[in-house]
């Protein structure tokens, strides 16, 4: 009851997929802030553990003298928090973590499989060989990669860096292990303690892969009950499909309608999302960002300017499945 209250109390209210707004948002990345932003920086060369998530040194126009001491996250949440407060009607600045679950038993099927094959026989199991990949749980490696996330954020915080406001997490076991990995356990403020509140929308690619089938919310709720499931939460997976893989288009408009629910619910400005390779591709795309792949367990922020848009996000139309 608490959980809920806390979530009422910060308008965190969340829509069907089926029920459209009667407005939308259009996104800007604002670019000079993290080097994962600009056009130059080589996504497979770059590591966001060594870059400090990629957080650009440089001067903002809200530094005062007295303050040129201080280190470089305090200053940019001063600027960040300055530039949202000065935000016209409808618009508002976030920061958004974007974080992807560490390595599961599903990457390595696939590696182990090779991806022709993987896409055409072996990803529609539960498993084979020993592996069981069906709501894909962490590996090793992958529990490893979340907790040198969970260092970052350890060495960071006595910085200055500002802890997540919100902390939303897909609903898949790998990205629920992935963010309590990364935050459990952190000196976080008291009025930004770590708490998952888990958003249907922010998955991976529907249909035909067992890996992206979620558990039931019950199930769910037993293996991590510390977790908060948003309103309107099934009991069991509703948009997964056994014989339909999302296309590309149908992702991006999801991502976006997600998107649109937290820039119109979440007064925050420093947000955490906990989710797949295939969402932030979505989500990068929906904020003007460049391509940016991130390895398994790979995080990056990213500044972004919204503007409110009246009238329905344009749904695409309904394409052929994108499975082979």
């Amino acid at each position: 009851a608490l959980a809920l209250l806390f979530f009422w109390t910060h308008k965190m209210s969340a829509p069907l997929p089926e029920s459209p707004k009667s407005f939308h948002f259009k996104f800007e990345t604002l670019k000079g802030y993290f080097a994962q932003s600009e056009d130059e920086t080589d996504d497979s060369q770059f590591d966001f553990l060594k870059e400090g998530f990629g957080l650009l040194n440089r001067v903002y126009d809200t530094d005062d003298d007295d303050e040129k001491e201080q280190g470089q996250w305090p200053r940019f949440e001063k600027f960040v928090r300055n530039l949202n407060e000065r935000s016209g009607e409808g618009e508002s600045i976030k920061v958004l973590f974007l974080g992807r679950h560490g390595q599961g038993w599903h990457n390595v099927a696939e590696s182990k499989y090779g991806t022709k094959n993987w896409d055409c026989y072996y990803s529609m199991l539960d498993g084979a060989d020993g592996m069981t990949w069906s709501d894909a749980v962490l590996t090793e490696v992958g529990q490893g990669q979340a907790k040198d996330v969970h260092g970052l954020w350890q060495k960071l915080l006595p910085e200055g860096i500002p802890a997540p406001e919100t902390y939303y997490v897909s609903p898949l076991t790998r990205t629920i292990q992935t963010a309590d990995l990364s935050f459990k356990g952190l000196a976080l403020p008291d009025d930004k303690l770590y708490r998952p509140y888990i958003k249907e929308l922010l998955r991976e690619a529907l249909g035909v892969h067992t890996c992206d089938r979620r558990s039931t919310a019950s199930h769910i709720l037993k293996e991590f009950p510390h977790i908060t499931l948003e309103p309107n939460f099934s009991e069991p997976d509703v948009l997964w499909q056994a014989n339909y893989r999302e296309p590309r288009a149908a992702r991006r408009y999801r991502l976006a309608q997600l998107l649109d629910d937290i820039f119109a619910n979440d007064d925050n400005v420093f947000l955490s999302l906990t989710s797949h390779s295939g969402a932030i591709r979505s989500i990068l795309t929906a904020f003007g960002h460049r391509d940016f792949a991130l390895q398994t367990g790979g995080v990056i922020p990213v500044l972004v300017k919204a503007r409110r848009v009246e009238g329905e996000r344009k749904k695409p139309p309904k394409e052929p499945s994108e499975a082979p």
